[in-house]
């Protein structure tokens, strides 16, 4: 029954045709084909036969609205694989045919915030609020940006909006508890700006250790930008954390050594000065990660691990001893089937398994991985595949044009190598 009443607002959307349209026999076999598509999930296809309808009555107000709710489908659908280009360029097709719609106006400011355009993505949700003040996915966009530049306040005062709008939300009152939390923690805190980072601290840590971190942050900067041969676009943010405050203010397990979530490295500062070494592979794991959530938005958590710890290690020769005593524990697990396959690698959360063992065996899979890529194809074999990416390619493409084969072929290899 859910499925049908689903079908039916979807026709009611697409058929609710002006004159000139129904008129249309073409037109409106297109339309009907749309509504079939659609519920089908089939976004594109049903873009194409709106077009073509939309193209036989161009006149019609509703063949364009037709359109423009098919492109933000295809939004939604790219927003889910986190490819903000093809969202963008969907939405702003929907807002000309369109024009004044708020929901495609809250999808595009998601868009341009994962194309790392805060600026344009927080403009986008004002607009909205602006004009409807009661229409909560406007606020809530606000509180992503604004979370995600480190104004906790701001984004707090934007979860108050929506909490007026949404009295019995539970999982709202627990968001905004657990940033309450954060913003009172770092309400103290100093702010010290470079051109490359944002870097937030408790006034209690010792200037000495907040500029060694500045240090081996810029460090980190000129290494991991030119092994992955791209640069985030905007400022990362970085919050430096005393004692226990770090896994009190992130809910982390007690073996995450630092943490990035959200735009946001944060770093527990322990001892650093006598473990210098130790955090300068930290921090470049780390943010290995903001660049490659910023220009890569949708690459699985996987190889994100797999290439941070690729690149924190800059000692090659140390690097290769490393992979061969990963490469020696998961050998035999090849013959026991017992490695995670593609499948298991894409779905797992890995912050919240608890399991150390799970929590090793992925690591382990992801580095060994990444390095026999890296031997195979040549140092520049992570910069073209980044860079396939970045031209809207999914992973396996991203993978073929880089390393020859699409990655669940690559894993064979790799595990037969082993």
């Amino acid at each position: 029954m859910r499925a049908v009443r689903r079908a039916l607002a979807i026709a009611a959307l697409l058929l609710g045709l002006s004159p000139a349209l129904a008129d249309d026999a073409a037109a409106r076999r297109a339309t009907d084909m749309a509504a079939r598509l659609l519920d089908k999930g089939d976004a594109d296809g049903a873009v194409r036969e709106l077009e073509d309808a939309h193209r036989a009555v161009p006149e019609s107000r509703n063949a364009a609205r037709n359109l423009a709710l098919a492109l933000s489908r295809r939004a939604e659908a790219a927003l889910r694989r986190k490819d903000g280009a093809t969202a963008l360029d969907a939405l702003d097709r929907a807002l000309e045919l369109h024009p004044g719609r708020l929901y495609y106006q809250v999808l595009r400011g998601r868009a341009l915030h994962l194309l790392g355009r805060p600026g344009d993505a927080q403009r986008a949700a004002e607009v909205v609020v602006e004009k409807s003040p009661t229409y909560a996915e406007g606020w809530l966009l606000l509180v992503e940006v604004h979370e995600r530049a480190g104004e906790l306040d701001e984004a707090l005062a934007a979860l108050d909006k929506i909490a007026a709008l949404r009295p019995d939300d539970e999982g709202l009152r627990r968001r905004r508890a657990t940033l309450a939390t954060r913003a009172e923690s770092e309400a103290r805190y100093l702010t010290h700006g470079t051109g490359n980072f944002r870097v937030r601290y408790s006034p209690d840590i010792d200037p000495g250790t907040v500029r060694l971190a500045l240090t081996l942050l810029e460090d980190a900067y000129s290494n991991v930008t030119a092994d992955l041969g791209v640069a985030p676009r905007t400022p990362a943010q970085v919050v430096l954390y005393e004692g226990a405050e770090f896994q009190r203010i992130t809910g982390a397990h007690s073996w995450v050594g630092a943490l990035y979530h959200n735009g946001t490295l944060r770093v527990p500062i322990r001892n650093l000065e006598r473990h210098q070494a130790t955090a300068a592979r930290v921090l470049a794991h780390e943010f290995t990660h903001h660049v490659l959530k910023e220009r890569n938005p949708g690459l699985p958590i996987w190889w994100h691990e797999g290439i941070a710890q690729f690149i924190e290690d800059r000692d090659a020769t140390q690097s290769r001893r490393r992979r061969a005593r990963l490469d020696k524990q998961l050998a035999p697990l090849v013959e026991k089937d017992a490695l995670l396959g593609v499948g298991q690698l894409r779905r797992l959360k890995i912050t919240s398994v608890r399991d150390p063992v799970l929590v090793n065996l992925f690591y382990a899979q992801a580095l060994s991985f990444v390095g026999w890529l890296v031997d195979g194809v040549g140092p520049g074999a992570l910069p073209a595949f980044l860079v396939a990416l970045g031209t809207g390619t999914d992973t396996d493409e991203a993978a073929r044009r880089a390393f020859g084969s699409d990655v669940e072929e690559l894993l064979r290899k790799w595990r037969e190598a082993l």
